[in-house]
């Protein structure tokens, strides 16, 4: 899978991603290969993806945003994106 995080600043794409956690509006939930396609609002909170490698990744959205997945595309759309450590 490939999962781009886009804010006004910033663009992240990451590839190779197994797993990505986002903060829905009604609560956390996680999207993996072949997830049926959605778009969904996201609350501010943490993004965390996981690389197949099993490198992990989390970047901050201070102001909510949203999220679509499409044929194993995560599109992360948020005023604020910080990848953070």
């Amino acid at each position: 899978m490939i999962c781009e995080l886009y804010s006004v600043e910033k663009f992240f794409q990451i590839e190779d991603v197994y797993y990505v956690q986002v903060p829905g509006t009604k609560g956390s939930f996680g999207i993996l290969k072949k997830h049926t396609p959605i778009i969904s609002s996201l609350e501010p909170g943490v993004v965390k993806i996981v690389r197949n490698d099993g490198a992990e990744l989390f970047f901050a959205i201070p102001a909510g945003g949203f999220v679509g997945v499409e044929n194993d595309v995560i599109s992360i759309v948020s005023e604020e994106i910080n990848q953070t450590f």
